[in-house]
């Protein structure tokens, strides 16, 4: 985490370098082509120049498919080819092409003895218990997964943060006294997430209100159980909503309100465990959980530590597909502190 999280401060403060005071942008735009080049740093070891946005684009196709599916899909037997399947089956076409062009690559430079430390070349070499190696195909797969959860979340988060930030100016101000303090002007490191406890609380925040994966992929119950006191029979397909879950009034007071404060660790509130899981829970929670929080909490420092984002006041209403996005574009105005600072 140490070595990625100087990818990430990196790339975020590349990324503040090339915007201007008073620039208007789109919010969910730059967040994405941001966190897409922290994650192909970080998982392929360099950029991968105009492939990026084949890929980008391959799961923007997927995410907005993906709501139809939830749709008109769940009625539709599997087989039948509806024209949303087909796009999603090119984009997934799309996606594995270039992720086994890039295995095919990191293979060639290991066989030129040119290790690498990205996450790539650690599944390459990873051995299980009887030192047999991954499969192309599950070295693929992991590689999809990493890439795409790692990407379309975290810029999500990021841009439904910035959109709380904005209309919560006390939060904003408390943030930026906890950035002068703890960073006095300098870049932020590993080292600091932990002193960045505002900050953290603004994430995890953000996260309770609106979960990127604001419903996850849905189970079967193996045997016989009840919860909640509701019988489940065995084979029920079960449904868990974090969004649903997390603005329950029983576990969150006023659970519709932007409230950082809430998880303060010296005024805990009673929150129950599995109350808050926008990355899910138990054995099968995900696996780039603290890679998405160090991440959000080092790019947010890094840019709010320059900049104050004004989000336009548009109406703002999610929109439930593969991840939970604005339903329209998020724009912003840029206000550089620095700039403010010496005017």
């Amino acid at each position: 985490m140490r070595g990625h999280a100087a990818t990430m401060v990196h790339c975020a403060v590349t990324l503040a370098e090339s915007w201007q005071d008073r620039q208007r942008i789109d919010v969910q735009r730059e967040m994405s082509l941001l966190t897409q080049r922290i994650v192909v740093r970080s998982l392929f070891g360099n950029d991968l120049a105009d492939r990026d946005s084949r890929l980008g684009d391959a799961m923007a196709v997927v995410g907005r498919e993906f709501g139809v599916e939830l749709g008109v899909g769940l009625l539709t037997p599997s087989w039948v080819r509806t024209p949303a399947r087909r796009r999603v089956l090119a984009a997934v076409a799309t996606v594995d092409s270039e992720i086994d062009r890039l295995i095919r690559a990191r293979q060639e430079a290991e066989r030129e003895a040119e290790d690498g430390e990205d996450l790539l070349s650690r599944l390459l070499a990873a051995r299980d218990e009887e030192g047999g190696r991954l499969t192309v195909r599950q070295v693929r797969d992991e590689a999809v997964t990493l890439w795409a959860a790692g990407h379309e979340t975290t810029s999500t988060a990021l841009t439904w943060c910035w959109y709380l930030l904005s209309a919560s100016p006390n939060t904003r101000a408390r943030l930026t006294a906890e950035l002068d303090r703890v960073l006095a002007g300098r870049a932020p490191s590993y080292d600091d997430y932990d002193r960045l406890s505002w900050t953290r609380q603004i994430v995890k925040e953000t996260l309770r209100l609106y979960p990127p994966a604001w419903i996850l992929p849905p189970r079967t119950a193996r045997d016989k159980v009840t919860l909640g006191g509701t019988p489940v029979p065995a084979g029920t397909t079960i449904w868990c909503s974090p969004w649903s879950t997390q603005r329950d009034p029983r576990w969150f007071p006023n659970p519709d309100v932007f409230r950082p404060e809430r998880w303060d660790v010296e005024r805990p509130e009673n929150v129950p465990e599995h109350a808050w899981f926008p990355f899910g829970g138990g054995p099968r929670t995900c696996l780039g959980a603290r890679f998405a929080l160090v991440e959000m909490t080092l790019v947010l420092a890094t840019l709010a530590q320059r900049f104050h984002l004004d989000v336009h006041p548009e109406t703002v209403t999610p929109k439930a597909g593969l991840q939970l996005q604005p339903a329209a574009p998020l724009h912003a105005t840029l206000h550089d502190r620095t700039a403010q600072t010496t005017r």
